[in-house]
This record gives C-alpha cells, structure tokens and sequence, in this order.
C-alpha cells in the first residue's frame, strides 16, 4: 500500500475514531421548509454525534467554514444562495466530502447534482426509509474511509519501526537497487544517490563463490524466500556480513514485481565465530603436536614402566574430550546469541500486532468485514511467528525426501489459488487417485503443479470467452503415476512447443512470463524427483503430462 503524502501523520489525533463503532458524525441540515425540518431533523439527530441546521444557503455555507461538518444534507430551493450553489463552494473548500441534495423532480437540478458529484439526490417528499439507508450507506463508507486513513498511518510507523531496527533495501526483478534506507548507508558507506539504479552486486564480496548467488537467484524466482548469511564488502573495502531474508513480492497474476531484503548486522559473531574455529585448528594442532611428543616419550617410557604408559594415554584421551566439548559449547553459545537476536526482532512487534488486531476485532462488534480483516490478520501472524522456527531450521541440513499423496497434495495446490480461478469463471476437475503416493519433494511438485495450472488459465483467459475448463488426471500405469493437467484454451502453436522448456522463452507478454516457469518445473520433475515432463496438443488446448515412479 503507498501511504498518502498529503495525509498529516503527526495530527491523527484530530480524526473521529472515538465515534467509529457507532458509525456517528456531525452532519449539517440546509432546508428552508419549516415542515421539512419537522419530518428529518429526528432522523438526522438520531444518525449525527452533532446536528448543524440552516435555513439557507448562505448560512449552510457560514456554518460549514465554521464546524468543518462530515455529512452535507441540503435542499435544492432556499433565498440568498440556493442548495446547488452552495454545494458548488463546499466542494471547493473539501472536494470529497459526501453531499445528500433533496428537491422537486427535476431533469436540471438532477443533472448540476451529478455535475458536482453528489451521493445521492432525493425526490421531495423524502421518504424516511429511503433517507435512512442513505446516511447507512454514507457512514459506512466515511467510516471504511477514517478507518483507511488510520491504517494507512500504523503501516507508516511499522515501516518506520523496520526501517530504524534492520538493514532494508528493495530491488527490480534484475537485481537493480530501487529503495535503501539508512541503515544500509551506514553500514555499506554509500550514500542513497550512488546506491539507487545500481546492481545490487555493488555491496558483493568477491570471495563469494558464484554458485552461492546462483542457488540463490533459483530459490528467489522460484517465488520463494531465501534466507541465509552474506558476506558484503563495503565503499572503503571494509567486510560486514549480515544476517538476510530476500522476500520476492508478487502481483495480483502472481507475477514477481519486486523483491524486499530485510538483514541485521552479524559481524560480530561471525567474527567471533571465525576466532574460535582458529583457536580450535591451533589448539587441536597443539593437540597433534602433543600427541607426537607423547607417543615419543612413551617409547622411551614403554620398557620401563607399562602401566604408566596407559595412564599418560587415558590422560591425553581426558583432555581431547574436554577440548571437543568446550569448542561445542562454544559454537552453541554463539548460535544460541544469535536466535535470541532473531526473537527478540520479531516477537515483540508480533505481539503488538496481536494486540492491536484483538483491539479492532473488540471495537469492530458485529461489523463482518472488519471480522474478516482480524481473522485474516491474525491467521498472518501465526505464519510470521512460524518464522523463528523455520530460522533455526535453516542450520540444519537440507530436508531429505518423503512420501507424500499426489491427489492431496494436489488439491492443497488448487486450494491457493482457488480465489484466482473463481474470478476468471474457470473450472478446474480433479480426477480420483486419492491412493496413489510418490517419494520427492513434495513442495517442489506442488510449484509445478501451481505453475501449469496458472499458464492453463492464462490462456483460456486469453483464447476462451467462456465454458474455461482445467483437467487434472491421476492414474496408475505399471510402477508409475501419471498426472495429467489440461486444458480448453486453445492450444500452442506447433512452432512453439518445442521450445516451451527452454529458459527465458515465453509465449506471454515480456509484462507477465519471464519464461522461467516451465523450465524450472522440468528441472524439478527430471532432475530433482527423476520423473518425465512432457507436453502436447489435443483437440482443444494442452495437455502436460508428468510421469512419477512410485
């Protein structure tokens, strides 16, 4: 979300929130009709925390200058300055604010009425019902837009609070330096101007292997966070390592637009750490050397006196066990420094999340939308504090193979991007193999799966008006399980479909395919779980088919 330049974030006091659960505001009533006033102004005051009335237009405007009032209801006929004139220089002094005009039927008044951007016009006499659902329908979207408003003010102090605590830096898909903020100047010596439009390569150590950012690039654009140390080399030479989490930001189509990298400064211990792995190959080459001396001396030692031999043997014995478990415990020390770091970084602000989500969801009664909010808020905090855990995950080595069920894994796919689906009207078949199990890696299938079926709705969205269908098939054959995922669209142009694994190439838009996806998805069935991926024409659009051994 872009915060609102022109929003004043030192003078939110000055918003109405107090009033927001009981969807009040102050409204000011122009009605020049004595019997009018009768009818409404009990309707008014029940909807208004403070209820300004006038009996023209010059004084509705004298008033409005005067209490700054949120809800304009006026009649289109009043002496000195009628309801249409006067509307004309509220909007002026506040273009947004909503205006209810009420008057005769009339064509023209109807029409200036548009012209000025009113709510609503209501035909005299005013029905009460229809009023009531009016200023229903105005509070709640003033409310919705106070409430925005304030959002859009916590979202600047979070910004603030990362930006003031973590290094913070953005990029384009190509690597190239969009946003840094001051704690990347600080720590790297360059300044904002020589950062900004450069690769973000500038900060790269040259002792990194390049495999490093290799593996790196696969995991990013695969859609998924990479997380590791880095070692970076800053203006004056100087080596700072930091702590880094690179967080690939997706579109609404799910494209990759941008991505965040969020890091702390860990030179101190990985220093600390490379202090004591030289202490240890000094003391464990003291060890050897000593271990030399020994042995020699028991030679000479061995024919006078064998049963000091074997003490002297148990003694050196004793003080490796102790050298190994002081370096372990070192090592642990240092690791256990540098989680406690990390949880001390998320937690708190976690908490004060919750907090502030258990707040609005208290103030917010029976209101279901913002229900909604809070039980999607909260369900995104749990994720984030899975953070810490899948952090300490991180130091442990890669996760192996497991056994995993090809229908529900499948359906967990389908399930994430159901949403997506529904909007483009298409429908996605899933066939019965709820048996079937394959050993791989089970969320590297659920991306391929993710992947053909988001090109499968790509191209009924671009080829197919309607009757958008996806097959998903899941079938037994010998010792294999074939999965088979097709669709209506149309089909790839026989010039095309050889070259449709290749990396980089794409058949969509240079805006919406970095031509990666397929690619990526054939490595990851082939190489990664030694199955088949291939892809042909049917009658009415496309047909892959992976091939898995059971």
């Amino acid at each position: 979300m872009k915060l609102d330049k022109s929003f004043n974030y030192t003078n939110i006091g000055k918003i109405k929130f107090k009033n927001l659960p009981l969807k009040k505001f102050s409204i000011l009533y122009v009605e020049n009709s004595l019997l009018d006033q009768k009818r409404l102004i009990p309707i008014l005051k029940f909807y208004s925390s403070h209820l300004y009335i006038a009996s023209d237009g010059k004084e509705g405007l004298e008033l409005f200058k005067k209490y700054n009032p949120d809800i304009i209801v006026t009649d289109t006929k009043m002496p000195v300055l009628d309801g249409i004139s006067m509307c004309k220089e509220i909007k002026k002094i506040c273009s947004d604010i909503p205006i209810i005009i009420t008057g005769e039927k009339s064509s023209d008044c109807l029409l200036e009425a548009i012209n000025i951007g009113v709510e609503k016009f209501l035909i005299k006499p005013v029905d009460k019902e229809r009023l009531k659902n009016v200023l229903d329908e105005v509070e709640t979207n003033l409310f919705l837009k106070k409430a925005k408003e304030y959002n859009i003010f916590m979202l600047h102090q979070y910004k603030n609070a990362i930006d003031s605590s973590n290094i913070v830096s953005k990029t384009d898909i190509n690597g190239i330096i969009t946003y840094v903020n001051e704690e990347f100047c600080k720590i790297s010596g360059y300044t904002k101007d020589e950062l900004i439009g450069q690769n973000h390569n500038i900060v790269r150590h040259p002792d990194v292997p390049k495999e490093t950012f290799e593996r790196f690039w696969k995991t990013i654009l695969a859609k998924k966070i990479w997380k590791g140390t880095v070692k970076n080399r800053a203006k004056n030479g100087k080596t700072f390592y930091v702590n880094t989490t690179v967080i690939p930001i997706v579109d609404w189509n799910g494209k990759i637009v941008e991505f965040v990298a969020i890091r702390y400064d860990v030179t101190k211990s990985v220093l600390l750490q490379e202090k004591l792995q030289r202490k240890e190959k000094e003391l464990e080459s003291l060890n050897k050397d000593l271990e030399r001396r020994v042995e020699e001396q028991t030679k000479k030692l061995r024919e006078l006196n064998l049963t000091l031999e074997k003490r002297v043997e148990k003694e050196v014995e004793k003080n490796r066990q102790k050298d190994r478990m002081m370096f372990q415990q070192a090592r642990l020390a240092s690791l256990g420094e540098m989680l406690g770091n990390i949880a001390h970084q998320w937690r708190q602000p976690l908490m004060e999340l919750g907090i502030l989500f258990y707040k609005i969801k208290k103030e917010a009664k029976d209101n279901k939308n913002i229900l909604d909010i809070y039980n999607i808020g909260t369900s995104i905090l749990e994720k984030m504090s899975q953070t810490i855990s899948d952090f300490q995950s991180f130091f442990r080595p890669d996760k192996e193979k497991e056994k995993f069920n090809i229908y529900e894994t499948i359906k967990q796919s389908i399930s994430i991007i159901e949403g997506s689906l529904k909007k483009s009207d298409i429908e996605v078949i899933l066939s019965d193999g709820k048996s079937l199990e394959v050993y791989g890696y089970k969320n590297e299938f659920s991306q391929v799966i993710l992947n053909l079926i988001n090109n499968a709705k790509d191209a009924l969205n671009q080829n197919r008006l309607f009757d958008k269908k996806i097959w998903i098939n899941i079938k037994k054959e010998k010792d294999n399980v074939l999965i088979e995922v097709i669709d209506n669209g149309g089909g790839i142009k026989d010039n095309l479909i050889d070259k449709i694994f290749e990396p980089y190439f794409t058949t969509k838009h240079s805006k919406q395919g970095t031509g990666l996806g397929l690619y990526m998805s054939k490595m990851i069935i082939e190489q990664s779980m030694s199955g088949i991926l291939e892809v042909q024409n049917v009658q009415d659009g496309a047909k892959f088919t992976i091939k898995l051994p059971l």
